[in-house]
């Protein structure tokens, strides 16, 4: 799906960021940075954000798409998307000309250059054909449908291109029809990680990288 796209006017974060000093931790210590970023990010409420953006043809979210997703109380996802625009990782992306328009969003909210990068850095990149037709299976009220659809500002090229990915021309080549069925029936369409990150090595001998988890 295509949409318009026009400058955002949005200050973007500093260039160059630094993971430790994000996140306020020491850089001696480059396991307590990892587990630090990964319990971050795992957080359910932000960790579902994430979701959503990854799965979104745009990338861009307004907030009322986010309500519709995710199960939780408006607030509660607006607490969560301030506290990720605080890391860094998210900034709010205006539309000066949605601005006079009625019923659709002028404010989204998409990924930062430093953003994508720590995404990518923890592999949180792997899902997107995943989380894309898991977003286009999904049933959307008029309402959501308006706001996927209306025009929006540009993401940094930077950010498009590492969202950019050759995805399945059906959707059918990435999931069965029953799986597909089942997304359909549902509002939103991803599990969140566990709160505690040490959970995923429960069942293995010592502590393994990120980077393990996944080969």
């Amino acid at each position: 799906m295509s949409h318009p796209h026009a400058p955002s006017k949005q200050t973007a974060p500093e260039k160059g960021l630094a993971v430790e000093q994000v996140f306020d931790v020491d850089d001696a210590t480059p396991y307590e940075t990892q587990r630090t970023v990964q319990r971050y990010l795992s957080q359910e409420t932000r960790h579902n954000i994430l979701q959503v953006i990854l799965g979104h043809p745009a990338h861009l979210v307004s907030v009322t798409e986010f309500d519709y997703y995710i199960p939780k109380s408006r607030s509660t996802i607006s607490e969560q998307l301030e506290d990720l625009a605080t890391h860094e990782i998210l900034m709010q992306y205006h539309y000066e000309p949605n601005a006079e328009v009625r019923d659709v969003p002028a404010d989204f909210w998409g990924l930062t250059e430093f953003g994508v990068s720590l995404l990518t850095e923890y592999n949180y990149l792997r899902g997107l054909p995943i989380m894309r037709a898991a977003h286009d299976a999904t049933h959307k009220t008029e309402t959501v449908q308006r706001h996927e659809d209306a025009p929006r500002p540009s993401l940094p090229a930077s950010v498009n291109e590492a969202l950019e990915y050759d995805g399945p021309n059906q959707l059918e080549d990435i999931a069965d029809p029953s799986a597909l069925s089942e997304l359909q029936e549902q509002t939103f369409y991803a599990d969140a990680a566990p709160a505690d990150p040490s959970a995923l090595n429960e069942d293995a001998e010592g502590d393994r990288t990120l980077d393990e988890l996944f080969d």
